[in-house]
């Protein structure tokens, strides 16, 4: 009963060796470069009016549907503008 398992197990590593398979006209998956990594993020959370949070994520929604921005960059961004409206600067500590 084993002997089927080891004949499948040869065949199936000396497929793996040559770089064949069983159907060589079958097509294969294809993995394609994708954009950079975004920076690592971290959650964090903040108190606000439900109306802001609402149109925060209206707003998260519409971007992403136009596929411009997601919500952390979205986020990013608005502590970006408040940052710089209050004469702070972005301050990258390594």
């Amino acid at each position: 009963m084993n002997d089927w398992i080891e004949q499948e197990n040869s065949r199936a590593q000396k497929l793996v060796t040559t770089g064949k398979t069983m159907n060589n006209n079958a097509p294969r998956l294809q993995i394609y470069n994708k954009k950079a990594a975004s920076p690592k993020r971290y959650a964090k959370s903040i108190f606000i009016q439900d109306s802001h949070s609402r149109a925060f994520d209206h707003l998260a929604f519409n971007q992403k549907m136009m596929k411009k921005k997601n919500a952390p960059e979205l986020a990013e961004e608005a502590i970006e503008l408040l940052l710089k409206r209050y004469g702070e600067e972005l301050k990258i500590e390594i």
